[in-house]
């Protein structure tokens, strides 16, 4: 399996600093550390993303000689190259033993050693930026690994009688219990929800897909009254087209098939790293009628529940560890 560093976002800290980190995740230069002076070269050598190139010419035609347009692409590269450190700092202070790099003045270090939370760090990294990695099933692989790491992880946030599954078309829980085909799968879930099921419409869905529903967990009071308490979710396994993802599960887009009584609450996963340097949301918007949970949310969660070892033991994560221990990083 290859690693190619591809389109690089310079001027959007959070996604450079991922890519920093997989840069020594899978040895890219050699050796186990990175310095600024690394990452300036990987900005002069890589593909900037179109929308970054397009700022950046727009701030050299407001230049007003070619001596400002050569200060300011100076000034632009040292701004850049100081959010992403500023950033990683933050990375270490926030995800503390999570974490499996530290800051030496201006370069960052991968640590001999990992611990079973920094494994889990490295599914997390790898799935924010699936595509720098080029192997056949590498990504729908890996992003099945995402969803089932954040079935985990929504554990944390319900009681253990609750009940969670993957409603994903291609999961095991559609298979086993929900059923590949749609429309039955969508009946099946309304009598978990113990709500009103309008049978016609769930006929109309089809056959295929999974109506945008990743995952669902109820609370089934079985006590005759209608509506559980649920939570749906929703898996994004993608460096930037996640946020127009985050209401594909919002119990509103289901009304058609149920009568709910009240909206369930959405959750939404991603494996990014969704901060500024200051532990706020990079935008607050993505963060706008779900609960967003992002990398540092979903370690947290897991930590919650203190089964590392579990994780690290279960198929799929062997599976991802064996993959990307044969990463081949070009010179």
């Amino acid at each position: 399996m290859n690693f190619n560093i591809g389109e690089i976002h310079k001027n959007t800290p959070h996604l450079f600093a991922d890519l920093a980190e997989l840069i020594l995740m899978v040895g890219y230069n050699g050796r186990n550390s990175l310095h600024k002076n690394d990452l300036e070269a990987v900005i002069n050598t890589g593909i900037i993303s179109m929308e970054e190139l397009d700022d950046d010419e727009q701030a050299d035609i407001d230049a007003d000689d070619l001596n400002q347009v050569d200060a300011e692409k100076n000034d632009r590269l040292e701004r850049q190259l100081e959010d992403v450190l500023t950033q990683l700092d933050f990375r270490t202070k926030a995800l503390n033993d999570y974490y499996p790099f530290e800051i030496n003045g201006e370069a960052i270090v991968l640590k001999n050693h990992l611990n079973e939370k920094q494994r889990v760090y490295k599914l997390l990294l790898a799935c924010s930026r699936l595509r720098s990695f080029e192997g056949p099933g590498i990504a729908q692989s890996w992003a099945k690994a995402f969803t089932n790491l954040s079935k985990i992880a929504l554990r944390a946030l319900l009681p253990n009688e609750a009940v969670i599954r993957i409603f994903d078309a291609n999961s095991d829980d559609r298979a086993t219990y929900y059923t590949h085909s749609l429309d039955e799968a969508l009946k099946r879930l309304g009598q978990d929800l113990s709500v009103e099921i309008n049978l016609p419409n769930c006929d109309k869905a089809g056959k295929s897909g999974d109506a945008g529903l990743d995952l669902v967990a109820f609370l089934n009071f079985n006590d005759g009254a209608k509506t559980s308490y649920a939570l749906f979710g929703q898996c994004g396994a993608q460096e930037t087209g996640w946020p127009k993802k985050t209401l594909e599960a919002h119990s509103m887009r289901y009304r058609g098939y149920y009568q709910i009584l009240f909206d369930f609450p959405g959750v939404m996963f991603t494996p990014v790293c969704y901060r500024s340097a200051d532990g706020d949301w990079w935008d607050i918007q993505a963060a706008t009628g779900v609960v967003l949970l992002d990398r540092i949310r979903i370690m947290k969660l897991l930590d919650v529940q203190d089964i590392w070892n579990e994780i690290v033991k279960y198929p799929w994560f062997i599976e991802f560890e064996t993959a990307i221990d044969t990463v081949q990083a070009p010179d």
